[in-house]
Parts: structure tokens; sequence; C-alpha cells
């Protein structure tokens, strides 16, 4: 007959096994969504920080635009609006994290941006048309940034008329355009 002693350290070795694998599987796992939740959300801090850093940068080119024409340094104050409002390293971030579609929106509203400054850092003021001209494009691509990164995290797409707008554009509601009030 043969000696059967060992069996049973063998199935509680073997449990062991089991359970202390099932542990590390668990806690790889449970690493692995920490590290998804954590780059979701490094994500959309991102986001956040890019479209606070465009308003930021919007207004304080608002400002310069209210100083004269021939203010000295009024081209210099123009470049600090953008510069000071971290524009460009949370550019850099959105550029390395985004999906194309969002870096596509996101460009678009950063270019629009450059233009309201080029056309402050040239002597437009607040109440000039061409200032008017170049916020209306800025208006409406932020608000397609906006957008575009709500769908990137899975909300609803929101449309103008959610927020009673006819457009993201805010042509219709602005005095230049002759009509309710002075959004610019």
């Amino acid at each position: 007959m043969a000696d059967t002693t060992w069996i049973p350290f063998a199935s509680t070795a073997l449990g062991a096994v089991i359970a202390f694998g099932g542990t590390v599987l668990a806690g790889v796992r449970n690493d692995r969504s920490q590290r998804r939740r954590d780059r979701e959300s490094d994500r959309l801090r991102t986001y956040i920080d890019f479209a606070v850093a465009l308003d930021e940068a919007h207004a304080a080119l608002r400002e310069v635009a209210r100083t004269p024409p021939d203010e000295p340094g009024r081209s210099a104050a123009a470049s600090s609006a953008v510069q000071a409002s971290g524009m460009y390293s949370v550019r850099e971030r959105l550029l390395m994290s985004a999906s194309p579609a969002l870096v596509t929106a996101g460009e678009a509203a950063f270019d629009r941006l450059i233009g309201v400054r080029n056309a402050v850092r040239s002597g437009v003021v607040l109440s000039a048309r061409e200032y008017h001209d170049a916020y209306h494009p800025f208006a409406e691509a932020l608000w397609m940034f906006r957008v575009a990164a709500r769908v990137e995290v899975g909300q609803n797409r929101l449309a103008p008329n959610h927020l009673d707008r006819e457009s993201w554009s805010e042509r219709e509601r602005c005095a230049r355009c002759g009509q309710v009030g002075d959004l610019v």
C-alpha cells in the first residue's frame, strides 16, 4: 500500500499557490485600472487647463486692446498676455495626450487666439472692426474645442441651442453686429 499522507499537504500547497496567483492577478488588474483612470484624469485636466488658458489669454488681450494703439510696449504686452496664461506649455501637453480630433480642435482655437493677439499687437483697439473680426472666429473655435473635449470624455455633444444661443461665434448677440449686447 502506498503512503498517501502527502496528498493533504500537496493540495494545501496547490490551494495556496492558486490563492496567491489570484491575489497577484487582481492586484495587476487593479493597478492597470488605476493607471488608466490616472491617465484619463490627466487628459481631462489638460483639456480643462487648455480651455482656461485660452480664456485667460483672451481676457488679458482684451485688457491690452483697451490701451491706446500707440501705447509704448503694447506689442510686447500682447505677446506677454498669451505667454503669462500658460498657453504654450498646456498646448504641448494637449499635443502629446489628446486624440487627433481634439488636437485639431485645440490647434484651431490656438490659431484663432494668435489671430486676436496679432490684431492687438498691430494696434487694434477693442472697439475696432478688426478686433471684432478676429474675436468671433476665436469664440467659435473655443466652443468647438469645448464640445470636442466633452465628446472625448464621453459626455453628450453640446449644441448652441442647449445654452440658448444661435451659434458658437456669438455674432448674433454682438453689439457691433447690431443685436443684443456687446459680448466682445
